[in-house]
């Protein structure tokens, strides 16, 4: 697949580059690191995390010292007893993977938190893309971030600072 990409990504570039078109190419992970505000949202999603990551380890370790304390005294329970205590630490677990889901989910707390703090740092840097774009006369530009198998680029075609003086 990746062979596949890189040789349609070469027959672009080509037909770009005989048309005399301009390419060039950045990296936005470059340049997000150059901006605070980025840094900012980056520690606060990541004190966020830390959080529900610490809640979630108590969770967890109240859910292993409630087995083994079950396990030490399921010899002595009745059948209807083992029942009652094996139902109550399913659903301790359950109760533990639905929060799990709730912070860490597709949809959940920290993606929401995300797309709130970073959706707009990502739109004042794509908006600074489009202005070295059009100012520069590109007509297309690779981010090294997102493509995989660049074998070479030349160094002076690295608009990534341009990008960040806009900023």
């Amino acid at each position: 697949m990746k062979k596949v990409l890189i040789i349609i990504v070469s027959i672009f570039l080509c037909s770009f580059v005989s048309s005399g078109q301009k390419v060039g190419y950045l990296n936005t992970q470059t340049i997000l690191t150059q901006v605070p505000e980025y840094n900012s949202a980056v520690q606060t999603l990541e004190k966020l995390s830390d959080q529900y990551k610490q809640y979630i380890e108590k969770e967890k370790a109240k859910i292993d010292q409630a087995y083994a304390k079950y396990q030490s005294e399921r010899a002595f329970l009745g059948e209807s007893a083992r029942q009652v205590k094996e139902n109550e630490i399913i659903t301790m677990e359950r109760n533990l993977q639905a929060k799990q889901k709730e912070y860490f989910g597709e949809n959940g707390v920290m993606a929401k938190k995300s797309e709130q703090l970073l959706n707009p740092i990502k739109a004042k840097v794509d908006n600074a893309i489009r202005k070295v774009a059009q100012k520069g006369g590109y007509s297309l530009i690779i981010d090294l971030s997102v493509v995989q198998g660049v074998a070479y680029y030349n160094e002076a075609e690295d608009l990534s600072l341009e990008v960040i003086r806009n900023l």
